[in-house]
């Protein structure tokens, strides 16, 4: 469970959240914290006025401030009625509303006050005990627009009184109310994103045993387009592909068993005919037999060869040739024969011995023969089969077109598949095995070149091959 990619994303999105919610409490406590130390400081001077007042009272009875001068008894008496009566209003008013008083400061609301003094405009002492190294910060106070005295203060750093310790108790709580909430809610929040996030991997789990118990019709639906969307549409497709392979195993099993079986068959035939004495072993007879089994034999060769292509142990030779003559050497050959099928073949030989092309001279000439046989087979007497060769830039280019039947433009792509003919039976008298076109698609990928199939403006097939001069 640990070890699963949903607690991880759980435990990834639990520990950001907790870890931010931690992290913005923290911030937003100290931050309170000296805000409302900053309010409180702010509203024990402006308290001040309270005092203020009573002092200009003072001057307006007696006409001067002589009755304070020296008098640090009555000034006490003065600050602490005065600046008290405030406070005392405000915690009237909460205390009518029944709410409970936590402490206050009470040393540094007796310090401030204590430390409030009373100078001339020299700011030479009038009044009170002012405060060693202490930085003192001053209000005026006037009459009729002249400024009769000053009153000195020192600004309080932590001066909370009872009323505003509720107000900032009540602050904290309802942040660790909401930081509770917030902590628990994001457990619930990360296992429904977890269990959300990893529902397609799930999916692809429960798909890939699908696949290994070898049921390749499992899919997985999933409209979204993100990243996972695409996984699982990258495993849709690995299932096809998986199918679409596994077909042409079951296909290719069942073609070469009826490659082979057929010419075993008219061999064993031909053989127990001979045993029984009913057909004798002359010449003749035995040379059906020797075409069956060379038949029988150029098909396990092919095999080998596209076995070998596969693993890559298909050695190539390559040397460099004159492939303007070895393509007139292989078109003389086939000229002969077909002449005696009916078929018109023309070659359009635009090369010469200055063309040469570094490859493997037995494959290339097993390339064309190929394609000639290929070509030969399957096209209908009276017919044509063009050949054309020419260089274009880097690159030497043959192509072999031929006349009616053509192939349909579904099938063209399928036609370089092993054993894939595109008459619907199997049988060795319509054609040879499927595999030449194959053998011809290897030989020319392993020259690193390219090879082309499309419909030919004679009716039938056209195959185009390019093939770099280097090799």
């Amino acid at each position: 469970m640990i070890k699963s990619i949903k607690f991880k994303i759980w435990f990834t999105f639990v520990a950001t959240l907790v870890v931010s919610l931690a992290a913005m409490v923290a911030l937003t406590y100290i931050s309170l914290q000296r805000s409302f130390l900053e309010y409180t400081s702010q509203q024990a001077v402006d308290r001040l006025q309270f005092l203020e007042a009573a002092v200009i009272e003072i001057y307006e009875r007696d006409g001067s401030l002589a009755t304070l001068n020296k008098n640090n008894r009555l000034w006490k008496r003065l600050t602490y009625l005065t600046f008290r009566e405030y406070l005392y209003q405000r915690e009237q008013r909460a205390l009518s509303k029944n709410q409970a008083l936590p402490p206050g400061n009470q040393v540094a609301e007796r310090k401030f006050i204590e430390q409030l003094i009373l100078t001339d405009t020299n700011k030479d002492l009038i009044v009170g005990l002012p405060s060693r190294n202490r930085e003192y910060s001053w209000r005026r106070l006037t009459a009729d627009d002249n400024t009769l005295a000053l009153i000195g203060y020192v600004r309080p750093n932590d001066f909370i009184r009872p009323v505003d310790r509720l107000f900032l108790n009540k602050q904290q709580q309802a942040f660790a109310i909401l930081g509770t909430v917030i902590f628990f809610a994001s457990f619930g929040i990360a296992l429904m994103v977890s269990r959300w996030l990893t529902q397609p991997l799930d999916e692809l789990s429960k798909g890939a045993k699908t696949l290994m118990r070898g049921d390749f019709s499992v899919r997985i639906t999933r409209d979204k387009t993100d990243e996972l969307g695409q996984l699982c549409n990258n495993f849709n497709e690995l299932a096809k592909t998986l199918s679409a392979n596994e077909n042409a195993r079951k296909q290719w099993v069942a073609d070469i068993s009826h490659e082979m079986r057929t010419p075993l068959s008219v061999i064993k035939a031909q053989i127990e005919a001979m045993q029984d004495g009913i057909r004798p072993a002359t010449p003749k007879n035995l040379g059906l037999l020797k075409s069956k089994i060379d038949s029988l034999n150029s098909l396990i060769n092919d095999l080998y060869e596209l076995s070998l292509s596969d693993l890559g142990a298909l050695t190539y030779t390559k040397e460099s040739v004159d492939i303007s003559a070895l393509i007139d050497e292989i078109a003389a050959d086939y000229k002969l024969r077909a002449d005696t099928m009916n078929i018109v073949l023309n070659l359009n030989n635009t090369l010469g011995a200055k063309n040469v092309l570094l490859c493997d001279t037995n494959r290339i000439r097993q390339l064309l023969r190929n394609l000639l046989e290929n070509s030969m087979r399957y096209t209908d007497a009276p017919g044509v089969i063009q050949i054309k060769t020419y260089q274009h830039k880097a690159s030497i280019c043959i192509d072999v077109q031929d006349s009616s039947p053509g192939v349909p433009a579904a099938e063209l792509a399928k036609i370089f598949e092993r054993l894939y003919r595109v008459e619907a039976s199997r049988n060795r008298a319509t054609g040879g095995a499927g595999l030449g076109l194959s053998i011809c698609k290897n030989i020319v990928e392993a020259h690193r070149g390219a090879i082309n199939a499309e419909a030919s403006p004679l009716g039938g097939l056209a195959i185009s091959i390019k093939l770099p001069t280097g090799g």
